[in-house]
């Protein structure tokens, strides 16, 4: 089975939150903490985080819903997941 730090490793930010939003959603504590995890591989460190973040709200991919950031009226699923090329253990 592939861990999220793989996926981390080897994707880009973007899609990485576009997948872990397709479920529940995601906290920004607890991405922040994955990249964190993973030496802000690709992000550089939480202010490019959170503007990255800030983007993709406003380009309507995600959205805050008060508990975290869930699906926009703009989510695509990203390719990784489209192309099954992990193996993950959930899916939405």
């Amino acid at each position: 089975m592939t861990s999220i730090n793989d996926i981390i490793q080897n994707e880009t930010p973007t899609d990485v939150i576009l997948a872990l939003v397709r479920g529940n959603g995601i906290s920004h504590p607890w991405l922040d903490n994955l990249y964190n995890l993973n030496d802000w591989v690709f992000i550089g460190d939480n202010l490019q985080l959170i503007a990255l973040i800030r983007k993709m709200k406003n380009e309507g991919l995600i959205q805050h819903n008060g508990n975290g950031y869930i699906k926009g009226p703009n989510w695509r699923e990203p390719e990784f997941v489209t192309l099954k090329k992990y193996n993950l253990s959930s899916s939405s």
